[in-house]
């Protein structure tokens, strides 16, 4: 093997780890749709019923 074929393999070896690397850490950060807790309905927001007309300046 040649010193540029070596070069090669040793960045695309380092690339290849900082890819799966990166890949760990982000899943490892977030949560999958299917593992996330429902909302209740208390902590949805709740509109304001005595809203007024901005059009009119009410």
């Amino acid at each position: 093997m040649n010193r540029s074929k070596k070069i090669f393999l040793l960045i695309s070896a380092v690339f290849i780890l900082l890819m799966i690397y990166f890949t760990v850490d982000i899943f490892s950060r977030t949560t999958a749709p299917w593992k996330r807790k429902k909302k209740s309905t208390s902590t949805e927001q709740v509109t304001d019923s005595t809203r007024t007309d901005t059009e009119s300046g009410q």
